[in-house]
């Protein structure tokens, strides 16, 4: 049985579809998330026509109806604390994710800053002494408001909050790129410690159109980790800016999780060799399944 279900998030409203099923003694959901405008009528029964026909011929491209049921526990079990607890409360948690989130996703762009600096500018507005590159310090402080800023963004993936986005993780550390796509710069990147070479900035507005009209065309029908970890994928593959893209794209993975109201996702540094053999497998051998297995790990082992 399908029916439409309205939710309030933070104080807002919002749509979508549930599938009730009963096995034996116990009944499972799926849901299919519609937004905040509810669709027509018209538009509501082909809506519902194609989730049925998703759990008719398998909705999920990539993972396996166990791997669901784990990740949507985990999602309940996060739901579940958050509504116990104060405001406050999660304020401070979210601060907690992002001090780690920003130091490993620096780390792994390379910006040399510790854990403890990064918690000392962050927590305390503290500058370390042994931080003498106020670019450094900008770039941490960038992505905080990196992840406040997708938080608090509504609308929807487009090239505008791409570039709005890259420009705030980039803003004071180097203005001449910060919000500007290679191709309006005309400059080529190359990466190191991989044989893959990203577009040339003449192919790159035809690749980032391709790239939205596949999520046009996938974001209602793939499973939420399926399209986060898949964002994440195409866009630090395709390096639409000089740089940033690989902070920029763990950010818009983690905007996927947190407006369908799943935990966010930290890549630890401590992981970076798994880290990049995923991205080697989508990059050289065109196989995007071992990137979405690595963030479903991530996503099962991130404490909540």
């Amino acid at each position: 049985m399908v029916y439409l279900e309205k939710i309030k998030i933070k104080g807002k409203e919002y749509y979508k579809l549930v599938h009730a099923e009963r096995k034996n003694s116990k009944v499972t959901h799926r849901s299919m998330y519609l937004g905040r405008i509810l669709p027509s009528n018209k538009r509501l029964e082909q809506l519902k026509k194609e989730f049925l026909r998703e759990i008719r011929d398998g909705r999920f491209k990539y993972l396996a109806q166990n791997d669901i049921e784990k990740i949507e526990s985990k999602r309940k079990i996060y739901n579940q604390k958050i509504k116990k607890i104060t405001k406050t409360e999660r304020e401070k948690n979210l601060k907690e994710f992002i001090i780690r989130f920003t130091y490993d996703s620096n780390k792994l762009a390379g910006v040399k800053a510790s854990l403890r600096q990064t918690y000392l500018i962050l927590k305390e507005e503290i500058i370390p002494e042994n931080i003498k590159d106020t670019k450094t310090i900008k770039e941490i402080e960038n992505h905080e408001r990196g992840v406040i800023a997708i938080t608090e963004y509504k609308g929807p993936l487009n090239i505008r909050f791409i570039k709005k986005l890259h420009k705030i993780l980039l803003s004071g550390v180097d203005d001449s790129i910060a919000g500007k796509l290679r191709s309006e710069l005309k400059r080529d990147v190359k990466l190191a410690g991989t044989t893959h070479m990203p577009p040339k900035w003449h192919q790159l507005d035809r690749e980032l159109n391709n790239f939205f009209r596949w999520y046009k065309s996938e974001c209602r029908r793939l499973y939420v980790l399926e399209l986060a970890a898949l964002i994440h994928l195409k866009l630090i593959t395709m390096q639409p800016f000089v740089d940033g893209n690989s902070r920029l794209s763990r950010l818009l993975m983690n905007w996927v999780f947190w407006k369908r109201d799943y935990p966010m996702v930290d890549i630890p540094v401590e992981d970076l060799e798994n880290y990049y053999d995923a991205l080697d497998k989508y990059q050289i051998e065109k196989k995007e399944k071992p990137f979405v297995d690595y963030i479903k790990k991530r996503y099962l082992e991130e404490k909540i």
